[in-house]
């Protein structure tokens, strides 16, 4: 595993439930882990230097609760002989809305690294936009 660690996991699902679902396809937890650190890396980009967090890593527990419960969901809808119950996909729901709260700046960590902006970049796309003269009966600008 590359960010978490098989306590991580044990603190939210079962032992016996991980290495039931996970039997056929050893390497699954790892599998699921890299797509779902995918994500939370595309989603905490804005505001964090995610690269620092999970090269080195540094192992936040807003960010383990979130990648546990996500990648936990994950591996407890393998096992198709037993239906995912509705709690479980409560923390699915309560981890991505966490991870939307981080990628809008409504959460923010002093703790994690900051995402480090370069001086040589043109600016952002708001920096970008046109203004005009709404008061022009033909809206040019």
């Amino acid at each position: 595993m590359i960010y978490l660690q098989d306590k991580d996991l044990n603190a939210y699902t079962q032992e016996r439930l991980l290495n039931e679902s996970t039997k056929d396809f050893e390497e699954a937890r790892d599998e699921l882990e890299t797509h779902r650190i995918s994500e939370v890396k595309s989603m905490i980009s804005k505001y964090y230097n995610v690269e620092s967090i999970f090269s080195t890593p540094i192992r936040h527990p807003h960010i383990i609760k979130i990648l546990a419960k996500m990648v936990g969901y994950d591996i407890k809808k393998r096992n198709a002989t037993r239906k995912v119950p509705d709690d479980v996909k409560e923390d699915l729901t309560w981890a991505e809305r966490e991870l939307d709260k981080m990628h809008r700046g409504i959460i923010k960590f002093d703790d994690l690294p900051a995402k480090v902006n370069d001086p040589t970049s043109p600016g952002t796309a708001a920096s970008k936009m046109l203004y005009g003269n709404l008061k022009n009966e033909n809206f040019y600008i």
